[in-house]
């Protein structure tokens, strides 16, 4: 819905110029001998792989159960979709050169478009019931103690399919290089609040090199704002300046921590993390990471009054034109959504977003379709309207931020 049309969105013509010599860090490792087949997780012995096929809808998918797992106390799964034309095991040999999970269950489905488990496959759309049924299974046969669902590229844009449609599986998120596919964009659910709510719990950290030179850095940029723009504070951008696609060399690691430290499962370095995250103004990440332990009241203490500090200037900007506030807003909602100083401003909010909706939508609408007939200003017109009309808005934001592109 909100991809803007005067930037390439198309993903999947980016992928065609996708070459595998330069897709992962360790595709070109040599495979001296292939896993063994099973037909259920839980024969997977610890410190092996094998290659396994779903029941139900048949994906074919790798796992890896690490060497220390122990069944009563478990481990967390890293669930990873590959890029394009690419499969599962050379992806999960990548994250095991790098070290990444040697202590997680590690579970990397194949895309149902491709005959070779170990040659090229593809993921579409109708991938995301599959992925799900893949990772429900894993998730009876052995212990887990918390689920993440990661992808390159292709698989990026499959992570956001399957958060949004099957939120109950998975408690974070971490693509990388991909966008979010109009139809899974977070508004779509503004009508079914409970749905809303357990999608918000899942913490997402979207990573895309500014150096992409296959999806470009916008793409990356956009799914970060469609989370933003629906108020996301377990949200964070990682956006390295010289990283480009190759997945062998983005910041993995330190983003699952991330995961792991807004979900409050990082007991050892939360609260370094927090003083730092604190410094740096983000006190929503805080927020979560020290949450339930002994320094949460301190701490809540210290969030509501930098949330108590910085509404003034947010609440005297949105007495002004929309230009001049939608963007504080919103990095104002991602940073102290959560704060009880910010919960009337964050209802009043909301309640107009309800009221404006609608002309919202036919207005975006019609952008939409002067642009794809390529009249600019026509469509840069209604973008004006809208934000005159609907700035409190999921289109209202992205109308403030194309016009504010402008050139």
């Amino acid at each position: 819905m909100t991809q803007n049309p005067m930037q390439s969105t198309s993903g999947f013509q980016a992928f065609l110029k996708y070459l595998l010599a330069l897709a992962l860090l360790g595709s070109a490792m040599a495979r001296d001998k292939k896993p063994e087949e099973f037909d259920s997780p839980e024969k997977v012995k610890p410190g092996t792989t094998g290659l396994l096929k779903a029941p139900a809808k048949g994906m074919r998918y790798f796992l890896k159960v690490p060497r220390k797992y122990d069944a009563n106390k478990g481990s967390r799964l890293i669930v990873f979709l590959h890029g394009s034309n690419m499969n599962g095991l050379d992806y999960l040999k990548t994250i095991e050169s790098q070290k990444w999970a040697d202590e997680d269950i590690v579970c990397c489905p194949n895309g149902e478009n491709g005959a070779d488990p170990y040659g090229q496959n593809n993921f579409s759309q109708a991938s995301g019931p599959m992925v799900a049924e893949v990772t429900e299974e894993v998730q009876k046969a052995l212990k887990t103690t918390v689920t993440y669902v990661g992808g390159h590229s292709q698989g990026a844009f499959l992570t956001y399919n399957v958060i949004m449609n099957y939120p109950n599986l998975y408690q974070g998120a971490f693509p990388m290089a991909g966008d979010c596919w109009m139809q899974n964009e977070p508004n779509l659910w503004e009508g079914k609040p409970d749905v809303m709510q357990k999608q918000r719990q899942i913490a997402i950290a979207v990573i895309h090199g500014k150096a992409d030179p296959v999806v470009q850095f916008s793409q990356g940029e956009h799914a970060y704002d469609c989370f933003r723009a629906m108020g996301w504070t377990k949200l964070r951008l990682f956006a390295p300046e010289k990283l480009n696609h190759m997945f062998g060399i983005a910041p993995i690691e330190e983003a699952v921590e991330w995961l792991d430290t807004v979900n409050g499962r990082n007991e050892k370095n939360a609260l370094n993390l927090a003083k730092k995250w604190a410094k740096d103004g983000e006190w929503g990440w805080v927020r979560h990471a020290v949450k339930g332990t002994s320094a949460a009241a301190g701490v809540e203490r210290a969030a509501e009054d930098a949330a108590t500090k910085a509404l003034p200037a947010v609440l005297d900007a949105m007495k002004g034109a929309p230009k001049d506030w939608v963007g504080k807003w919103i990095e104002f909602w991602r940073i102290h959504g959560e704060s009880a100083a910010a919960k009337a401003t964050v209802e009043d909010y909301l309640k107009k977003r309800d009221q404006q909706r609608a002309t919202a939508a036919g207005l975006f609408a019609q952008s939409q379709a002067a642009f794809r007939s390529s009249n600019k200003d026509q469509a840069y017109k209604h973008l004006e309207k809208l934000l005159e009309t609907g700035a409190n808005t999921y289109q209202g934001y992205f109308a403030w931020k194309w016009l504010s592109e402008k050139k």
